[in-house]
């Protein structure tokens, strides 16, 4: 043998040894090996799969390629190796077979192919070897050859049963998981219990049902200790009854558990216990069961009774099939349409129709029901009595699995009281609910309506602010029902009074607009004096005769504002003139006013800071006694030095504090001031001085004022009876009896009280005598001219001889001459105060005057 032989012998040994692994890895080996044992260019090994070739490895030029495509059989000289089974050899083959695309690729020349036969002697593979020059295959070569056939063979043999056996695995795989999502779908897991042996044998999917582990070991007591604890004792003793042999060992229920995750679920278990006999006893061995998840269907079930108790609802229900064919409906329905369920029942619900609506609407209804599968909206239909009522109605299509409506389902409601609750709303949005007159809304809206036509035609508009005088005194005496009853036959007098096109607008309480488009300044002042003699004649309000006025102040377009703001504020400052001027009487707006009313606004402001800013400050006058002109009091008197109004007037500003409300802080700040340095003289040693203290109308009647006086003399140490409080004979007046409650309180608290500008207002005797007072002090109008006017003689001598009659003290002011003193003397009064001693001056020169022991 010679070498070469040999060296081709250790290669095949070598094939024989490598010839046991993955089939794949084998042909590739076979090929590569075919290719350097015989120095070919190309081998290719292909498996036959019908009438194709799949080239499962391919060797060329050292390089080895898996699965590198297919060709046709029949076109190729392998198709000649099927047909004969053994090895076919050509020469110049590219020529032979023209139509085989690989042989032309590759420039082939020399072919030879050999065939691989399975156990039944059919060709299964063909390994064919190319060369792009003639080659010379020896016999030897071709016994090589055909042995390595035989083994390509029976690879490809245990390749397709490798294959089969995959497909098959992977069948039953498929079943099995089939099998088991089958079982997940169905919501159905098994047990098995053997009794003597404590752990029960659980599927998977009984196992999911509970969240129970794979691994986990079940028992008597994990089952028991996951179900429900309402239904816990119910299915432990249909346990029991069912491991008696005295039954037949079925059970039968369902139940709920707490499932690992926390939700609450249904389960229904079926089982059979089986029983073994030994002699005449009888006892319980196995239990087979099967467990399914009912949550679903309990839930349905639920859901069902929630919606057979929703159908008994106030609301009406009716149920049509796909037709409108009504299938279905609840009591409510009868109620609200007056139709029984035997008269609904396979008719339409036209028959509700109540012929307010067109055809259109029906058609945008279903148009819009069938696009989107649902409507709502109001609808009027017609009850079975023939009444039309107002009712607010929802359709619902009902649909399947395949999105075809089924039936439709209307809810619906008789509005009618929400219509008329709406409409009240609506009144009471645009109309006041006392008088029915128009609101402010509807005055906004005829007054711009006015408004352009004026400006277009440059007409006229007047606007008009009326308020009713003293109105307050009815309600506080006669009661607000008295006072109502008054607003509405007022109102009526007013619209009846004004023309069809004018707007009479009650803005609440006793204020009332009223609009009047297309009349001038003369217009107006004989439309407001007609209103107020209208106003002014007697009403009979059940057994009362009652008499009203009313002031009116009229703004005109354009002169005094172009829009509703600016006339308002016109008409309200010159209602507010007409206030001042004796009431009962009418004011056109004037730029006087104007100026009056920036100025009250500007005080307003700066006096909002006056005290954190420093600007106010208390001076005192002296109060001297007539008898040895002695010092023996002082009135605390406010001034206010602003940075750049300079030094404002009290008579200006105290009515400004008044009216904003900041007279309570200023005038408890005064009071402190007062007091604190009432205390500072007496520790001074200025012997006993009253500190005289003006109270305003606010002050008085708020309710927190005794207390507030008693707290600062605690405060700031000084005795009540050094205080005195001034309260002026109008404020005293406006409310007797509560005047006297207040004064009472102050009394008893030790605090003094005088009444300040006595003679004139209009005082009654007999409540003066009930007045806590001890001093009255005499207005300075009096005082001024009593050197020369008798009435004033006469009217001064009369206050002081009532007051010693009545036991008080009285004190002149504004006293400036010598004679005024004298005669005041004469008349034989207390005590006095004016420039002719001192005019008031800063708690430092009042301390000088105190030192120098003033004497008159």
């Amino acid at each position: 043998m010679k070498d070469a032989q040999i060296s081709r012998l250790k290669k095949l040994f070598e094939l024989s040894l490598t010839l046991s692994g993955d089939p794949m890895e084998i042909f590739q080996h076979a090929a590569k090996l075919i290719g350097e044992l015989l120095e070919v260019k190309l081998v290719c090994l292909s498996e036959i799969q019908g009438e194709r070739l799949n080239f499962l490895a391919v060797y060329i030029n050292g390089e080895i390629y898996e699965n590198a495509g297919s060709c046709l059989l029949a076109s190729t000289p392998c198709a000649t190796v099927e047909e004969t089974k053994d090895i076919r050899i050509y020469d110049q083959v590219k020529a032979l077979f023209p139509e085989a695309a690989f042989l032309q690729d590759h420039n082939a020349v020399a072919y030879c192919g050999f065939p691989s036969l399975d156990n039944h002697g059919k060709v299964v593979a063909i390994t064919c070897l190319l060369d792009d020059k003639p080659h010379d295959f020896s016999n030897e070569d071709q016994e090589v050859l055909r042995i390595i056939g035989q083994r390509i063979g029976m690879e490809i043999e245990r390749k397709r049963n490798l294959e089969e056996k995959e497909r098959v695995s992977e069948v039953l795989r498929l079943n099995e998981d089939r099998l088991y999502q089958a079982t997940l779908v169905s919501g159905t897991g098994v047990f098995e219990q053997t009794y003597g042996n404590d752990s029960i044998y659980c599927s998977p999917e009984l196992r999911a049902h509970f969240g129970w582990d794979a691994d986990e070991l079940v028992t008597t007591q994990t089952f028991t200790a996951s179900i429900y604890p309402d239904d816990r004792k119910r299915v432990i003793e249909a346990i029991r009854h069912a491991q008696n042999s005295s039954g037949n060992g079925l059970l039968d229920i369902d139940y709920r558990i707490f499932c690992r995750n926390g939700e609450v679920g249904w389960l229904a278990t079926r089982s059979q216990t089986f029983f073994e006999t030994d002699g005449e006893v009888s006892r319980a061995v196995r239990t087979v069961g099967a467990v399914r998840d009912i949550t679903k269907k309990k839930l349905a079930e639920q859901e069902q009774r929630i919606f057979a108790t929703a159908f008994q609802t106030q609301e009406g229900i009716i149920v049509t099939d796909a037709n409108q064919i009504i299938v279905r409906v609840n009591q409510a329905f009868t109620i609200i349409t007056g139709y029984s369920t035997e008269e609904a029942i396979g008719n339409r619900p036209s028959m509700l129709k109540s012929g307010r609506h067109d055809s259109f609407f029906y058609h945008a209804m279903h148009k819009t029901l069938h696009s989107e599968g649902y409507w709502q909206g109001e609808i009027m239909d017609r009850h079975k009595d023939g009444r039309i009522y107002p009712k607010w109605l929802t359709i619902t299509a009902v649909k399947d699995s395949d999105d075809k409506t089924t039936h439709y389902v209307g809810n619906f409601s008789d509005i009618t009281e929400r219509k008329r609750a709406e409409e009240h709303i609506h009144y009471l949005a645009n109309f006041d609910w006392l008088t029915g007159l128009p609101n402010r809304t509807q005055l906004n809206d005829h007054l711009k309506y006015a408004l352009s036509l004026a400006k277009r035609s440059n007409g006229h508009l007047a606007l008009m602010f009326l308020d009713l005088d003293h109105f307050k005194d009815i309600n506080d005496s006669l009661g607000h029902s008295i006072g109502d009853a008054l607003l509405i036959e007022l109102a009526k007098r007013l619209r009846a009074a004004l023309r069809e096109e004018d707007t009479v607008t009650r803005l609440g309480g006793d204020e009332f607009i009223l609009l009047l488009p297309g009349v001038d300044a003369i217009g107006a002042a004989h439309v407001a004096q007609k209103l107020l003699d209208t106003i002014a004649e007697s009403y009979r309000i059940e057994h009362y005769d009652l008499i009203l006025t009313a002031s009116i102040g009229i703004a005109l377009y354009p002169e005094d504002g172009e829009d509703l703001e600016a006339l308002s504020k016109s008409a309200d400052t010159a209602m507010y003139r007409a206030k001042q001027e004796g009431r009962q009487c009418y004011r056109f707006f004037t730029q006087e006013m104007q100026a009056r009313s920036a100025r009250n606004l500007q005080l307003v402001n700066a006096l909002r800071h006056a005290l954190d800013r420093s600007q106010l400050q208390v001076h005192y006058q002296p109060q001297i006694s007539m008898r040895d002109g002695a010092i023996i009091g002082a009135e605390a008197l406010l001034r206010w030095q602003h940075p750049e109004l300079g030094m404002v007037s009290p008579a200006e500003f105290i009515p400004v504090a008044e009216g904003s409300g900041l007279i309570l802080p200023v005038g408890e700040w005064v009071l402190r001031c007062a007091v604190r340095q009432a205390k500072a003289w007496m520790n001074e040693g200025f012997g006993l001085l009253i500190m005289a203290v003006n109270l305003s109308a606010v002050q008085f009647r708020h309710p927190d004022l005794p207390e507030l006086v008693t707290r600062i003399l605690d405060e700031e140490g000084l005795p009540p009876e050094y205080l005195e409080l001034e309260l002026t004979e109008g404020v005293a007046m406006h409310n007797p009896q509560s005047a006297i409650a207040v004064m009472n309180n102050l009394q008893e608290r030790g605090v003094r009280m005088s009444i300040d500008d006595f003679g004139t207002g209009y005082s009654s005797l007999s409540y003066l005598k009930e007045f806590k007072v001890y001093k009255l002090k005499i207005d300075q109008s009096f005082v001024r001219d009593i050197s020369t006017d008798p009435e004033d003689k006469v009217i001064v001598s009369a206050i002081i001889n009532l007051a010693k009659s009545l036991g008080l003290k009285t004190i002149a002011e504004g006293v400036e001459t010598e004679g005024q003193q004298a005669f005041l003397r004469e008349q034989g009064c207390d005590e006095m105060q004016g420039y002719l001693f001192s005019k008031p001056v800063s708690a430092e020169q009042f301390d000088a005057l105190l030192k120098q022991g003033f004497a008159a």
